[in-house]
């Protein structure tokens, strides 16, 4: 038995913040927290008491309007509300802080919680801590210590050696205040687990989960009862625009495709789900594991579809493997090629083939899934080459059938190569302006530019012209896909990508008025209609 196994037992409760989203975005960001379920999990496999909090589970029909941003809204649970539900004897209070863009209402709540429970051990996890870690603790005092990177073992560890009374700077993958409070020091990094199918599994017997499936809160398209679920951790690619190389490193480790399935049974049998969010950040890399996987689900006939709406690369897609996905339930893949100019691919260090990811593309709508692809405009350096560079891509998309594209503006996001950059230079700052500008990520509307060629409105104007351009090439090209379009639209259909963001954009922008019209500021917004997927989803 592990020293871990023995410490004291704690209470401990995990609180999930509320979201920080905003009224003209097109992103979902009220979804099942999975990455604490996983925290919960293994402390639970550890032995100590855990309660959770789950600002936006418990309220996911609540927005409340954000002082400090015009175009935001809090979603969830008010910080006081949240205090409330704390357990007052804990001697641990975790907060997650997955997001950035989240740190300025996250450090509010976490000053309100060490008011109310002063005696508590504060910790805090996820990428905004990992990305930065010295800043985090400085800018909010009432935190002790920091999870960096992947946490399960980690704060394991650390909250052994904090029952123990063991000095906490043995634990590897921290960041935590000195005794004196006169220092923030951080520990060597942690390895990476490798036994993955050795963690425990998400623990989501503490979160309301039936309410995220009630209310179809998913990643991806409204298909049926939904649940998200990881194949592999990690991302063996380094792209300078994004943050997981220093969240995750570049080690891509996949789950055996049995212990994934054995997953997908138990929510089929516990809760009725019929539909699946692959939550991996790259989730196909590995032919052999993919074909192993599919063919899999295939013998075990479970009746159910799968998404993939985080998006993956197009390597391992060939024609194969994309009769296997589509045999095996899959319906919706998202690729992510993030700009059509090759140049621009180079500096971003996107080590893709724009005509391989075509040709992959062709396979995956020959074998009838449907393709939503992600682009990124106003990356620093950017050029009219590489705007034209783009639209002619959106063009060979259009003509290839893919269903849906987004077109987001660059965010210089904490943790990438890229922001440090532009901190070295000092283009950006961890000030509130800057924790501002983040929430135009998931916002083509409110873009902030950091490209030379382009200011903040200019870089606005050409995302939207971007997906129009698209949009209306695609249904020009088929019209009978506008026509099921306009219906979906009419009848609150929300089973395409498309329609489901569409849908929560009108429910934010709703808030938002309601909001702004006076009272308190805080705001319910009815559900979605319960899901009903097209028929083709699961017949064909």
């Amino acid at each position: 038995m592990d020293r871990a196994s023995t410490a004291r037992r704690l209470r401990i409760c995990l609180v999930r913040p509320p979201t920080l989203t905003s009224a003209s975005g097109l992103g979902q960001d009220a979804v099942p927290p999975l990455g604490l379920a996983y925290i919960a999990g293994a402390l639970r496999r550890a032995g100590h008491e855990v309660s959770v909090v789950d600002a936006v589970g418990e309220a996911v029909h609540q927005y409340s309007r954000v002082r400090w941003h015009e175009h935001a809204l809090s979603h969830g649970l008010r910080p006081e509300e949240i205090v409330e539900r704390i357990d007052r004897q804990a001697d641990v209070v975790g907060v997650a802080c997955m997001f950035s863009v989240e740190w300025p209402l996250t450090a509010t709540l976490i000053a309100a919680i060490r008011n109310a429970v002063p005696a508590a051990f504060i910790v805090v996890g996820g990428e905004h801590v990992t990305a930065c870690p010295e800043f985090t603790l400085t800018d909010c005092p009432a935190i002790d210590a920091g999870v960096l990177g992947e946490g399960e073992e980690t704060v394991v560890d650390l909250l052994a050696a904090h029952a123990e009374g063991r000095d906490i700077a043995g634990v590897r993958g921290i960041v935590y205040r000195a005794p004196a409070g006169d220092r923030i020091l951080k520990t060597p990094p942690r390895d990476r687990i490798r036994a993955v199918d050795d963690i425990a599994p998400p623990d989501w017997t503490l979160f309301p989960i039936e309410t995220y499936i009630d209310n179809a809160l998913t990643h991806g398209a409204n298909l049926g009862r939904c649940m998200p679920i990881l194949a592999s951790r990690g991302c063996p690619y380094r792209c300078t625009f994004c943050s997981s190389p220093s969240m995750w490193t570049t080690r891509w480790t996949a789950r055996r495709p049995s212990a994934v399935v054995a997953e997908m049974k138990d929510y089929i049998r516990r809760y009725g789900i019929t539909n699946f969010d692959f939550y991996d950040l790259t989730a196909i890399v590995n032919k052999r594991w993919i074909v192993d996987f599919c063919r899999l689900l295939i013998a075990e006939r479970l009746d159910i579809t799968w998404q993939l709406p985080s998006g993956t690369r197009s390597e391992a897609i060939d024609a194969e493997v994309a009769n296997l996905l589509h045999a095996s339930g899959c319906r919706i893949v998202t690729y992510a090629p993030e700009s059509g100019s090759r140049p621009e691919l180079a500096r971003i260090n996107k080590r893709i083939d724009p005509d391989r990811m075509m040709q992959s593309i062709r396979n995956a709508r020959r074998a009838g899934l449907a393709i939503k692809t992600s682009l990124v405009f106003g990356f620093p350096g950017w050029t009219w080459g590489d705007v034209f560079a783009s639209f002619r891509f959106l063009f060979r998309l259009a003509v290839a059938g893919v269903d849906d594209v987004n077109v987001f503006p660059f965010s210089p996001y904490p943790g990438s190569e890229m922001f440090s950059s532009l901190l070295a230079s000092g283009q950006v700052q961890l000030d509130a302006a800057y924790f501002r500008s983040l929430l135009a990520f998931n916002d083509p509307v409110h873009s902030v530019s950091y490209a030379e060629i382009a200011g903040s409105r200019a870089l606005s104007r050409l995302n939207l012209t971007a997906m129009a351009f698209f949009y209306a090439l695609s249904l020009a090209l088929r019209p009978r896909r506008a026509v099921r379009l306009a219906m979906a639209l009419a009848t609150g259909d929300t089973s395409t990508r498309l329609t489901m963001a569409m849908a929560h954009r009108r429910r934010r922008q709703l808030a938002m008025r309601l909001a702004l019209s006076g009272g308190d500021g805080t705001v319910v917004i009815p559900a979605l209609d319960r899901p009903r997927p097209l028929a083709h989803w699961r017949a064909s």
